[in-house]
């Protein structure tokens, strides 16, 4: 399967407590960034790595990081998109759940290198587990020194925060996220402005999520010439996958870019059973059918979001798009017509095939 770089440590036990991931290199992006390095020198070595954002878009995180606006004596944000509401969608559930401190040490590393004094982790609702695991985290983080005020005696302050979403779907979206954080209804913003200029309390603000921060600081840690030794040239790196249905092994699973969607469903890996489609990136990406196995995971050819949905001869079409449709009209915010009135229409018309 390859390298890993973010849960390369899985396995060892009790690996959520500060003190056995310190012991396996944890923080040691944290303490390379802050002792070593300027905070453009950090956004510079990123924006080299050509680490992508892990939410879906791929959008590259340094150049997202560069667009933020630093006006002289006005507060900056780093929010980080915890709201993992796809269906089929768990691997930053199970990141914060079995390694914590890989989170809260990406949120430290990349609140340094953006010049955020207070940063958030905006968790989805129904993630209540997550949230208290989260919260041990940073609490132990906060007693070592890593957090709080004069973090390694540099003179650099930073408070995290977590914050507990609703449960709704829309929440994904950047700006709605942000309105929710706010404490207001979780619905999008028109933009511009975008939330570089004026996002959290109008505040420059960057929102990433998870799985990015996390690969953040192991691109800090290791250097961007080891960053980009995997993977594809437009797609550098590793990235974790869901897998879920009709396999012999699902769950979470770290590939280089580049991998084969076949590989994934091999013998190998999750050891799908007779595969008739796969969904990928949940029910708002594109079933994808054995014609098109080997296509390839990365930007040049198929974007995965985060997740791969198998399914057999045995299921029945229609119900999984009904349930499909089901879950996009229960969940639309109900701002736009297409979204609010459409989601409906279609969802009775499927009812009745």
């Amino acid at each position: 399967m390859g390298k890993k770089l973010l849960i390369h440590n899985e396995h060892v036990a009790n690996i959520h407590t500060l003190e056995v991931y310190k012991q396996h290199g944890g923080y040691a992006s944290v303490e390379k960034a802050i002792k070593t390095m300027t905070p453009e020198a950090i956004v510079e070595e990123v924006k080299k790595s050509g680490l992508r954002g892990r939410g879906g878009a791929g959008f590259p995180t340094g150049m997202k990081w560069s667009f933020l606006a630093k006006p002289e004596g006005v507060a900056r944000y780093l929010v980080c998109n915890a709201d993992e509401s796809e269906p089929g969608t768990f691997k930053d559930r199970y990141l914060m759940e079995k390694i914590p401190h890989a989170l809260v040490e990406g949120m430290i590393t990349s609140s340094y290198a953006l010049g955020a004094n207070r940063s958030y982790i905006y968790i989805r609702g129904e993630y209540m587990w997550v949230y208290k695991i989260l919260e041990r985290a940073i609490a132990e983080a906060k007693a070592a020194g890593w957090l709080g005020k004069n973090i390694l005696g540099t003179g650099y302050d930073l408070e995290l925060y977590v914050h507990c979403g609703a449960g709704a779907y829309i929440c994904g979206e950047e700006t709605a996220l942000i309105e929710s954080l706010e404490g207001k209804r979780g619905n999008p913003r028109i933009k511009p402005p975008f939330p570089a200029i004026q996002g959290l309390w109008q505040r420059p603000t960057v929102v990433n999520n998870v799985e990015s921060l996390a690969y953040a600081a192991r691109v800090i840690e290791l250097g961007e010439d080891f960053f980009l030794s995997m993977g594809t040239p437009e797609t550098p790196g590793t990235k974790l996958i869901s897998i879920s249905g009709d396999v012999a092994k699902p769950g979470i699973y770290e590939i280089e870019y580049g991998t084969s969607i076949r590989e994934l469903l091999g013998i190998e890996m999750s050891q799908a059973t007779a595969p008739y489609f796969v969904q990928v990136s949940g029910p708002s990406g594109e079933p994808v059918g054995p014609s098109e196995f080997d296509r390839k995971i990365c930007m040049e050819d198929i974007l995965c979001g985060g997740s791969f949905m198998v399914f057999n001869r045995t299921r029945d079409i229609l119900h999984i798009l009904r349930n499909f449709m089901e879950f996009f009209k229960e969940e639309s915010c109900g701002v736009c017509t297409p979204c609010r009135a459409g989601n409906f229409i279609l969802n009775e018309k499927v009812k009745k095939q």
